[in-house]
């Protein structure tokens, strides 16, 4: 067999399996992608079963940790492209949540915040995680605003990559607007209205391979009726357990990253957080929506590096 005959019969069987098996070459990309920005796919049995996370960067004793969490109906993959530039200074570890991405499910109480804020300890304990950087978007940026609260010594300082859930904007999001009418646009039922969630989330939907796609897109249709019951109870938040009124006790170093497009959260709600916050740096983004992780990661790097990298204590008169 020739070499162009075992090239083209290789083509073929990549040709196929992108269009016929699209788990099968799902797994194969998401691996590939990983193990490009220096991250290992690894689970761990906790308290609530087996829990899948991505785990990269330095291992030696003085490396620091960066945790990052993800929002609702999100996955530890939407950090990959941000921990690639990550991974040369710190040891990165990027969560699955409890309940999300591969993790089986959890009840439908396991959703409420609070709740969400007990796992993610038991998750951080079984990965002998005791100090660590939290970055965290959305939803995730509530649970991390809960657990740096309740354990000010494990989170050393906490960076809200895109609009977190749990402040009151001054002006109503396009998001909050069309639930006053009755649809929610994270809350998706359909292959159509996956696909259309993309124009809430970015002003320009990043590229992603289609069997990345059409496999996310199969296993969240799944459990349509679940995913309704993770919405209500995520979102059921008291004002004792919203981020705006825990900010003030948030004494670590802080930093802000909100976009100006961001449909989900308006970005008034930036200043309303940076003024509660003891010790934050706010940064405006433009060109980007609810996740710069994915539409701006090189700018979000840079900027999350250096607040990294600064002197442990902000100056508060130079962020407010």
């Amino acid at each position: 067999m020739t070499r162009i005959t075992v090239f083209v019969c290789l083509l073929i069987l990549l040709v196929f399996t992108w269009f016929e098996r699209p788990q099968l070459m799902s797994k194969l990309l998401l691996s590939v992608n990983n193990s490009l920005a220096g991250l290992s796919s690894k689970t761990i049995e906790t308290p609530l079963g087996k829990i899948h996370y991505l785990e990269g960067g330095r291992s030696d004793e003085h490396a620091e940790t960066i945790v990052l969490l993800h929002g609702i109906f999100a996955r530890k993959e939407h950090w990959v492209d941000l921990a690639r530039q990550l991974t040369p200074f710190y040891r990165v570890i990027a969560l699955d949540l409890p309940g999300f991405g591969n993790n089986e499910q959890l009840g439908f109480e396991s959703y409420f915040l609070p709740h969400q804020k007990h796992n993610l300890s038991k998750v951080l304990k079984s990965l002998n995680v005791k100090r660590a950087h939290v970055g965290a978007n959305s939803m995730g940026a509530a649970v991390a605003g809960l657990l740096a609260t309740s354990n000010p010594d494990l989170v050393q300082s906490i960076a809200f990559i895109g609009s977190p859930l749990g402040v009151k904007s001054s002006t109503k999001s396009e998001m909050e607007l069309a639930i006053e009418d009755g649809v929610i646009p994270l809350l998706v039922q359909s292959e159509e209205e996956f696909i259309e969630r993309n124009a809430w989330l970015f002003p320009v939907t990043p590229y992603m391979p289609s069997p990345i796609l059409k496999t996310w897109m199969s296993e969240e249709l799944s459990t349509i009726s679940q995913n309704m019951q993770i919405w209500y109870a995520a979102n059921n938040l008291t004002e004792a357990h919203s981020l705006q009124y825990l900010a003030s006790k948030l004494e670590m170093p802080s930093l802000i990253l909100w976009c100006k497009q961001d449909r989900i959260f308006h970005v008034s709600g930036a200043g309303v957080l940076h003024d509660e916050l003891p010790n934050s740096q706010l940064e405006i983004l433009d060109g980007c929506g609810h996740l710069p992780m994915l539409d701006k990661a090189e700018q979000v790097a840079e900027l999350y590096l250096n607040f990294l990298m600064k002197p442990k204590a902000i100056d508060t008169q130079a962020t407010h």
